[in-house]
């Protein structure tokens, strides 16, 4: 089972003697804080991090995975999700009803307990698939930003899929597996990857992407964008 990082952070006061809180080597004041601690804008630059061990699971619906890279993101810093089924809807462009039918079902499951408010995943990742042959999977993670993740012009299947090109591209390497392999990678169709691929690359979020052609074969070359830090 999974346990999250406690929280740990104590009071300190800074130059002008307003109580603040130290979390993570940073100085938040007080009144960005509600009551169980949790920052109000926390979240709005989170990047989400998604295990492979979600990303290939068939039994997921798309939206899941993406609710449960938030969860699993939030897990390591807060230990808990204690956002509502509109707050999530805002960060990742989701209706909140689809919020709600999703967490349902991920309770139901045994993926996610809710105590009060707070929705916390119980589930250990990295000993989920111990019973299974890892040896042939790609056990790579994948990273989502904000800009990505709350973009309100993208699918799920798309924003999952820009992850997954950028695990490797990074914004400045060629991903160029085929499109099974990330078919594969997402439990999706190959139709699916096409589709979205040439979504993603209307919507100019790809730095480069070139199809080359060889003898009986097409190999795709993409490099994603790079998003500001700031």
């Amino acid at each position: 089972m999974l346990i999250p990082q406690k929280l740990h952070c104590k009071s300190v006061y800074n130059y002008n003697n307003q109580k603040s809180i130290a979390m993570k080597g940073r100085l938040y004041e007080w009144d960005i804080l509600d009551e169980n601690l949790e920052l109000k804008h926390f979240n709005k630059k989170i990047v989400l991090k998604i295990p492979f061990q979600i990303l290939l699971n068939p039994e997921l619906s798309l939206n899941e995975k993406l609710l449960l890279g938030l969860d699993y993101s939030l897990a390591g810093k807060l230990g808990f999700n204690q956002m509502s089924h509109i707050e999530v809807g805002k960060l990742l462009d989701l209706h909140p009803n689809i919020v709600g039918s999703c967490r349902r079902s991920l309770i139901e499951r045994g993926f996610l307990i809710k105590e009060g408010k707070k929705y916390t995943i119980t589930v250990d990742f990295s000993s989920m698939m111990e019973a299974k042959d890892l040896s042939s999977l790609d056990k790579r993670d994948i990273k989502i930003p904000f800009e990505i993740y709350n973009n309100s012009d993208l699918k799920t299947g798309e924003k999952l899929l820009w992850g997954e090109y950028n695990s490797i591209s990074k914004g400045y390497r060629y991903y160029f597996a085929k499109r099974e392999h990330a078919a594969k990678r997402l439990a999706v169709s190959v139709e699916s990857i096409s589709n979205w691929t040439k979504s993603l690359y209307e919507k100019g979020l790809f730095k480069e992407y070139k199809l080359e052609a060889g003898y009986c074969t097409h190999q795709r070359k993409i490099i994603t964008i790079v998003f500001d830090q700031d």
